[in-house]
């Protein structure tokens, strides 16, 4: 008999990942040998998916699907389903499973019309769920441990498939126990935390009246920012909410892949969407993409060879220097 092959497709979440390493050892009970590709959680690139397994990821402008499974989690409606996808692209539900928080628990229901009983730890599925719904406290100390080590290297490829051989593992054994590459990155995530702590009490943010702008940039001149951006960099939104509870505005300048971005926070009843509008430099209004999201802002260039450090501390400085006067009378949301 030969053996069948399979690819599951799946995002970069400590859920995602369990999930994936629960499918994939289903079907390697029924005779069916998987190949996984993680893939990032904002999919930039055109992926196009074909009789193969999607976890975690839907149809989009840059996704088609064909000819698969898919698996999905609608968070507001506490609802999981399962689609398969005809050759054309085109959806039907197999499965709806309401009162579901995480992905692991759709493919876990999944394996059962396989024949396949799947048993993980059950501190693990609780640990995955207290994190994927927002309650990190009650997590157990190795669930605060994995959310902490995924966060600090939540870009690295091979971290990523270290923890999927290590929930691999757990499956296969019964032993949800802390590895030693976890406990490594979480003492990272912990000496991180230290450093935003310095940072914020330090004079390495630039200041404007009573509104600061961090810069997490290898660019920047601060040594501690510059020679700590890596442990910084997955942090910069902790550093932002601190900022946007303490001054009523958080402003951080970032340095991605694709050059420099600046986030916003808004903690202020009087700053508004229309302020932070307002206050971009005119002569690079049709040059920025400017995305709002909740409370939060977005602004990067939409050439990105043009988003050096210069370029967006040059609109961190115009939109501060527009907000500053406001905030010396608005009140803060805590």
């Amino acid at each position: 008999m030969s053996t069948q092959y399979t690819t599951i497709y799946a995002k970069t979440g400590l859920d995602d990942i369990l999930a994936t390493a629960i499918l994939s050892t289903a079907l390697a009970s029924k005779g069916v040998k998987t190949y996984v590709e993680f893939v990032p959680q904002v999919i930039k690139n055109p992926l196009k998916i074909v009789r193969s397994y999607a976890i975690g990821i839907v149809p989009s402008q840059n996704v088609s699907i064909y000819s698969s499974v898919g698996f999905q989690l609608i968070p507001e409606k506490r609802l999981g389903v399962v689609v398969k996808y005809d050759d054309s692209g085109k959806s039907e539900i197999l499965m709806s499973l309401s009162e579901t928080y995480t992905l692991t628990q759709v493919v876990l229901e999944y394996a059962q019309t396989l024949n396949v009983s799947i048993d993980p730890p059950e501190q693990l599925i609780k640990d995955v769920t207290s994190l994927t719904t927002g309650k990190p406290a009650e997590a157990s100390k190795i669930g605060k441990a994995l959310a902490k080590a995924i966060k600090i290297d939540y870009s690295s490829p091979d971290f990523i498939n270290t923890l999927y051989t290590y929930f691999l593992n757990v499956l296969r054994t019964k032993s949800y126990k802390l590895s030693p590459e976890i406990a490594e990155r979480a003492a990272k995530y912990d000496e991180a935390l230290k450093l935003v702590d310095e940072l914020l009490k330090s004079d390495n943010l630039l200041s404007y009246g009573p509104l600061r702008v961090a810069v997490i940039s290898r660019g920047f001149e601060k040594p501690l920012i510059r020679d700590n951006y890596r442990l910084l960099k997955p942090l910069v939104n902790d550093i932002l909410l601190r900022l946007c509870k303490e001054d009523g505005v958080g402003m951080a300048v970032l340095e991605t892949d694709l050059g420099h971005t600046l986030k916003i926070c808004l903690g202020s009843r009087k700053i508004s969407f229309v302020n932070i509008i307002s206050s971009l430099p005119k002569e690079l209004s049709s040059e920025l993409n400017v995305n709002l999201k909740g409370n939060h802002v977005l602004i990067t260039f939409k050439d990105p060879s043009k988003s050096s450090l210069d370029a967006i501390l040059s609109i961190a400085d115009s939109i501060a220097t527009g907000l500053a006067p406001l905030l010396t009378t608005s009140p803060k949301t805590q």
